[in-house]
């Protein structure tokens, strides 16, 4: 009887150790601190999946956080760039998927078709040396926007409309 408990309790282990394959993981990018930041979480629930169910949490406390869930992605060769706009919204991207986002209430919407003109790449959220990390590109790299530049809407929502020219100097 001895024998039979312990080969049950080791199938139950075994059993328990397939099962348990979970992985989850997540990185920021600091904006402001961590009171004010773009957070990725991925989860893969069993080891077989092979693909990563994602969330973005958008956070500026003390007046919002929130978790948007976005579409699955793969976890092989995962990467997701962030952009930011001319009027400070970011847009992330995900293989064909694109999601833009503000910060003011932290809201998050996907673009039906992908933007034009994203904005200025800040870098991407990828996995070095098996941890998920922002991979932020050099202060240089990131280009500065034009003056006047019109960043996209939220969709649903008007597009920005770019600022109103200066008044014309006055005449001698």
């Amino acid at each position: 009887m001895k024998w039979a408990m312990g080969r049950g309790t080791l199938v139950l282990a075994a059993l328990a150790a397939l099962l348990g394959g979970c992985r989850s993981d997540s990185a920021s990018y600091m904006i402001n601190g961590p009171e004010h930041s773009l957070t990725l979480i991925v989860d893969q629930g069993y080891f077989w999946e092979d693909e990563w169910k994602i969330g973005l949490l958008t956070t500026r406390q003390p007046d919002c956080m929130r978790r948007h869930t976005l579409r699955p992605a793969p976890i092989k060769g995962f990467k997701m760039e962030v952009f930011q706009t001319a009027d400070s919204a970011y847009i992330v991207k995900e293989g064909s998927n694109w999601y833009i986002g503000e910060t003011q209430k932290c809201q998050l919407q996907q673009f039906k078709t992908p933007p034009a003109e994203p904005g200025d790449l800040l870098g991407s959220f990828e996995f070095k040396d098996d941890k998920l990390s922002f991979v932020a590109l050099p202060k240089a790299a990131v280009a500065q926007p034009a003056p006047g530049a019109v960043a996209p809407a939220m969709p649903g929502t008007a597009p920005a409309s770019p600022p109103p020219p200066p008044p014309p100097a006055a005449g001698r």
